[in-house]
């Protein structure tokens, strides 16, 4: 069993005026897989997480270590009263946190073992603790701002969102063959037509400062109580891009784990109202078509990657994911469900590409 530094055990010992043999570590799991860096440590009959950064230099040309850009970003978060881990104590040579724990599972496990229904009110409460923390970042942008991964955001997102919007249509073309044939012309170009309407909208939307680590997995949850944690990348994306991925569980590693989607039109709609409040110039309707928008992308890119890795499975990216997902079919069909059946937004052109799938699969 890894075990944290024993140095960093002392100090924490030192810093719980306890004994470092009353101190007990165990290894924090992702379904079958071992995490190395992060440990639920109890003494004194309390739980706390101990996580410690693994790259100790800054990524790229950031001034700031991952492990000082979770420190601050916490600290600043936790201050602003968001649903995020407290912060006890830290080491600048150890690269280590200990904090606040926050629950024995995470919303990705959650979703794997119970129904949607069952989860309505944790969702509700994950959106609006999501709202929270975006309206945090956009407040504290300048704050933020030496800790902001670098990059040239008016080029990579652009260029980011085109490279996701290509493949996702070229993965119409792939669904094609699922009736025994390639498209229709006339039937492409109707589909084209519909995919620069909704290229052109994605293109639109303005991004906004958060966390660049985001998924069901890095929301903690305790009842009904629930944390976001992982800030070690801070970055500008799209709001809907992170509502999407972080209500959207993908089961990794876990046995029978398949994609479990715990977005609804009632869920995206309660969204889209709050964030049309402080978003000028946006309706709640024109936010959750955007919504709508990526989770139709996203479900179209996981099956890009599902044919890719079948196709290629001998690639190193392919065996990762093939490991990861277990089984290819069974994936398969439940991304395509999803594709079909996930109605978030009344936007008729989302509609009419559920739709082609749909007619697709049928045939």
């Amino acid at each position: 069993m890894n075990q944290p530094p024993p140095q960093v055990i002392e100090q924490i010992a030192a810093y719980l005026h306890v004994s470092p043999d009353q101190i007990k570590c165990i290894p924090i799991r992702h379904g079958t897989l071992e995490r190395n860096n992060v440990w639920q440590l109890t003494a004194m009959g309390r739980s706390f997480l101990l996580k410690q950064h693994l790259i100790p230099q800054p990524v790229g040309e950031s001034t700031f270590t991952p492990f000082q850009i979770e420190t601050s970003v916490l600290l600043r978060l936790h201050q602003a009263g968001c649903r995020v881990p407290e912060l006890y104590w830290w080491s600048d040579s150890a690269k280590c946190l200990l904090m606040e724990w926050c629950g024995d599972t995470t919303l990705d496990d959650l979703a794997q073992e119970s129904s949607p229904d069952e989860l309505k009110q944790v969702v509700q409460n994950t959106v609006q603790a999501f709202c929270q923390l975006e309206a945090e970042f956009a407040i504290s942008a300048d704050t933020f701002k030496p800790y902001i991964y670098p990059v040239n955001y008016s080029v990579f997102l652009p260029d980011v969102m085109q490279t996701l919007l290509d493949q996702g249509r070229k993965t119409l073309d792939y669904l094609a063959w699922l009736k025994g044939g390639p498209i229709s012309a006339n039937h492409a170009g109707t589909l084209d037509t519909i995919w620069d309407r909704l290229s052109n909208r994605l293109h639109r939307a303005i991004p906004a400062l958060g966390s660049l680590d985001y998924n069901a997995r890095n929301i903690v949850i305790d009842g009904d109580t629930l944390t976001f944690i992982d800030f070690g990348s801070i970055g500008w994306d799209w709001s809907e891009r992170r509502l999407v991925q972080s209500l959207n569980s993908f089961g990794t590693n876990r046995a029978n784990g398949n994609f479990i989607s715990l977005l609804r039109a009632e869920i995206v709609q309660e969204y889209a109202t709050e964030v049309a409040r402080h978003r000028e110039g946006w309706s709640a309707t024109e936010i959750a078509a955007q919504v709508d928008c990526h989770h139709l992308l996203f479900y179209l890119l996981i099956i890009h990657r599902l044919l890719q890795s079948t196709a290629q499975p001998d690639a190193p990216e392919s065996i990762a994911t093939l490991q990861a997902w277990d089984d290819p079919k069974a994936r398969f069909q439940r991304a395509l469900a999803l594709l079909t059946t996930s109605h978030l937004s009344e936007d008729p052109d989302i509609a009419h590409i559920q739709e082609t799938i749909a007619a697709f699969r049928d045939a």
